[in-house]
């Protein structure tokens, strides 16, 4: 019997006819999400430069709501304040929990923000198979994993310092993070704290 040391041309074609299959099979996947999560981080790029511009012209206080997780998660849209409002953590605090809360403050104050439908006409979300996995601001005590997030933009140009994470689940997470001076949302390839980023 003749010592066979090493693979045939034809072994070695059937190797790369398999891999290529699978290359062919697996990559539109891949770059699907990869062109999904580009074409969001965008559009929140977009998004919070018309919101500066909005606030600086109507001389008001506007947030990007995100809502985190529960029935509608992944889901985003505007609001607006008359008039500037400076940040108070505890009444965002307060307001989280009242907006968990199955029986709503009916006798309680008006709401200091409403939606505005002019920037999104309606509630928007993000891809199938993407959410928000984590919110960070300078005023949270800790990154929201849960609820409803908020992200300040001000009269004056200003923009809250904060960081969002968009995620699959899985392996794929970008992180957005909002400049204060500039307004400027940055991407970033990976998750990443606001606290560990340096400007």
């Amino acid at each position: 019997m003749r010592n066979r040391r090493g693979m045939t041309l034809i072994e070695v074609m059937i190797v790369l006819a398999i891999v290529a299959g699978l290359i062919v099979v697996g990559a539109p996947r891949l770059f699907k999400k990869q062109n999904n999560i580009k074409a969001t981080a965008r559009q929140f790029m977009v998004l919070s430069r018309t919101v500066r511009n909005k606030a600086r012209i109507y001389n008001s206080t506007y947030r990007i709501v995100l809502n985190i997780d529960g029935d509608n998660a992944g889901t985003y849209w505007v609001e607006r304040a008359n008039g500037p409002i400076p940040i108070d953590p505890d009444a965002a605090e307060k307001e989280r929990e009242r907006q968990k809360s199955k029986f709503k403050d009916e006798d309680g104050p008006p709401p200091a923000y409403a939606i505005d439908n002019s920037v999104i006409k309606k509630e928007a979300k993000l891809p199938d198979g993407f959410r928000f996995a984590e919110v960070e601001t300078l005023t949270s005590k800790e990154p929201l994993t849960s609820g409803t997030a908020y992200i300040h933009f001000f009269p004056e140009g200003f923009v809250e310092a904060s960081s969002i994470q968009i995620t699959d689940g899985n392996k794929l997470t970008w992180t957005l993070v909002f400049n204060p001076l500039t307004g400027q949302a940055d991407i970033i390839e990976k998750a990443q704290s606001l606290k560990d980023i340096k400007r």
